[in-house]
């Protein structure tokens, strides 16, 4: 098995918490966003309203940095600083759950996060700014399947049957 953490990426929607269930049987796994709230002792969304996103960028790089586990699912952010893209890129290895906007926002507009109530065409405007971010990942995997099928490739992935 690699033993390299492998870094889950994605925009908003594609599937990155869910996974969480599925694979942590072959591995320790962190979901970066549920790391910060423990941390920080709040909820992101109150976290954002209360401090602002560069904060919470802050928090998320210093979190990030701080983990060492098999599987780091993160934030749909993370990208957005290019030092977490380099440590995570010398660090591991990024794997990107790819999904068409319209697929994400389907499955995001009735959510709470604090980026979707800015409304669509704001939501639709950090994707396409994103999605090249996203394609600097060293895996593309089509997160449109079922979670357990997008699991099963990335245990392929880590234990080198890829």
């Amino acid at each position: 098995m690699n033993k390299k953490p492998f870094y889950i990426v994605g925009f908003m929607g594609t599937g990155k918490s869910t996974l969480f269930t599925f694979i942590r049987e072959f591995g320790e796994v962190v979901d970066l966003d549920r790391e910060i709230e423990t941390i920080v002792g709040t909820d992101i969304a109150t976290y954002f309203d209360r401090y602002g996103e560069s904060a919470f960028r802050d928090a998320e790089t210093k979190v990030l940095q701080g983990i060492d586990v098999d599987f780091v699912l993160t934030g749909g952010g993370i990208v957005e600083r290019s030092e977490n893209i380099r440590w995570m890129r010398e660090h591991g290895k990024i794997i990107h759950l790819d999904l068409p906007f319209e697929e994400c926002w389907a499955r995001i507009k009735d959510s709470n996060r604090p980026l979707v109530r800015k409304g669509e065409s704001e939501v639709r405007a950090l994707y396409n700014r994103r999605v090249t971010l996203y394609q600097e990942a060293d895996e593309k995997i089509d997160a449109s399947q079922a979670p357990r099928c997008i699991a099963e490739q990335i245990i392929r992935m880590k234990e080198g049957k890829v």
